[in-house]
């Protein structure tokens, strides 16, 4: 009995000391994708930097980017409850500005495939909407999703 408390005290002290505790907090990764020349990041504070994400700060954003300006960007914003609705609001306050975009514009080879899925599965009448919130100066275009926003600055 006693080799047996023995094992399991062992066992646990071992546990304890391989166990690595808290990691330090890596930064968003970005992976270069080489055909388009173009980086694909997590990072908000970067993105920050390219639109104005103070008004309706995202809880994460998943983007992709030429490193110089906002031509071309691709962006994937995700919003809590309470931010969405009130970004819903405020484009319900400007009539609601309607796009002529089709959703294959937004359909982003870098998407994951829910939100590929959650594209696809769009309203078919719906086309879009012109950004009024996020400093595009009037070259983005967005498109509705479930939290989430897709946007593509044209240049």
């Amino acid at each position: 009995m006693t080799k047996m408390f023995f094992y399991i005290g062992f066992i646990i002290i071992v546990a304890a000391c391989t166990n690595p505790g808290k990691q330090p907090e890596n930064k968003p990764s970005e992976v270069t994708l080489t055909k388009a020349g173009m980086a694909i990041s997590e990072d908000t504070a970067k993105l920050a930097k390219l639109i104005d994400l103070h008004t309706y700060p995202p809880e994460m954003a998943t983007f992709k980017w030429n490193g110089a300006n906002t031509n071309g960007l691709e962006a994937v914003l995700f919003y809590d409850e309470k931010i969405y609705g009130a970004i819903l609001t405020a484009y319900m306050n400007a009539s609601f500005p309607k796009g002529n975009y089709t959703k294959e514009q937004f359909d982003f080879p870098w998407l994951d495939s829910a939100q590929h899925a959650e594209l696809q599965l769009s309203k078919p009448d719906y086309t879009g909407n012109p950004d009024i919130f996020l400093g595009t100066s009037g070259k983005g275009r967005l498109w509705f999703l479930d939290k989430k926003v897709l946007l593509k600055v044209q240049p």
